[in-house]
């Protein structure tokens, strides 16, 4: 049986994205990300101003979310978090979000994988964990995930 351990919750701000129409993998949104935070039970700290998010739209629709941020933790070590997700949302609620507005995260799939990579030898062990992600998109310059170790 596959159990779930929840490594945290972190909460990404982005701002300033980068339009790329009609790429070979379909629109491009670059976005930049500026700061945010994690919270959990045993990692904790914020996430620095370096790294983006890549979201491909191959088919309307249809997202393809690649993100590389890096973590700095409360005792001042460094993680790069990479994330590879999928965001599958119903035009209007995707609409709606632009707009501003709150959509249920149960009206959309904004699942994925994420992996980290670390020279500090006391996060050493987060290299060789398998994590999966649930993202929630509070608006477009505010997306947050929760980490699960497997």
């Amino acid at each position: 049986m596959i159990q779930l351990k929840k490594l945290f919750d972190i909460q990404l701000e982005q701002k300033q994205d980068i339009e790329m129409p009609a790429t070979c993998r379909g629109d491009l949104l670059i976005s930049p990300t500026t700061g945010g935070s994690f919270c959990g039970d045993k990692l904790n700290g914020k996430v620095m101003p370096v790294g983006m998010g890549l979201t491909y739209t191959p088919a309307p629709c249809q997202n393809e979310v690649k993100a590389e941020m890096l973590l700095e933790m409360e005792d001042g070590d460094k993680a790069m978090l990479c994330i590879n997700a999928v965001l599958d949302i119903d035009s209007e609620e995707e609409e709606k979000l632009i707009r501003g507005e709150k959509v249920d995260p149960e009206r959309y799939y904004y699942k994925g994988t994420a992996n980290f990579i670390t020279g500090a030898t006391k996060y050493k062990w987060l290299e060789r964990k398998i994590c999966v992600c649930n993202g929630c998109v509070d608006d477009w310059t505010k997306v947050s995930f929760s980490i699960y170790m497997i």
